[in-house]
């Protein structure tokens, strides 16, 4: 059952070393919709502290990519080390969210309406990202926790 949430908008992040996904919500958290890829290089912090200042989200979520047995994966330890970055500079929530299949998925989805996998390289992780912050928005509805808070 369906419960009602928090006004306001909502980050979500699809961590990798060479690129980071965004989406973001509406402040209604009715739709959630790509935002950018970014690089992720030494203006990583500059970027991400000016999609803060234009969203001022109430949360942040992180895709944090365990295992398929539910286990943290070497990937995990960088989107915690990710989301740690984010909170040196951001004062409210910041969850980790099981990103299990997302990219995978994503990459489903790209097939699905014929756009190949390298023709894709760069909206691939705003999917992710959006996969991320709706599996979020669906645990905050549903009342479960968003996710891991850091």
């Amino acid at each position: 059952m369906s419960k009602p949430i928090t006004f306001g908008t909502r980050v979500g992040f699809d961590y990798g070393d060479k690129r980071i996904g965004v989406a973001t919500s509406d402040t209604e958290s009715i739709l959630v919709s790509p935002h950018s890829t970014i690089l992720n290089d030494a203006k990583i912090e500059i970027k991400l502290k000016e999609i803060i200042a234009e969203f001022d989200p109430i949360y942040v979520v992180v895709g944090n990519p365990k295992h398929l047995s539910g286990s943290l994966s070497q990937k995990s330890a960088s989107a915690l080390n990710f989301a740690n970055f984010i909170k040196s500079f951001y004062d409210r929530p910041i969850y980790l969210v099981d990103e299990r299949l997302s990219t995978a998925n994503s990459n489903s989805k790209l097939r699905d309406v014929g756009i190949s996998q390298r023709d894709g390289k760069t909206i691939i992780d705003q999917i992710a990202a959006i996969a991320i912050l709706e599996n979020a928005l669906a645990n905050e509805k549903s009342g479960r926790p968003i996710g891991d808070l850091i």
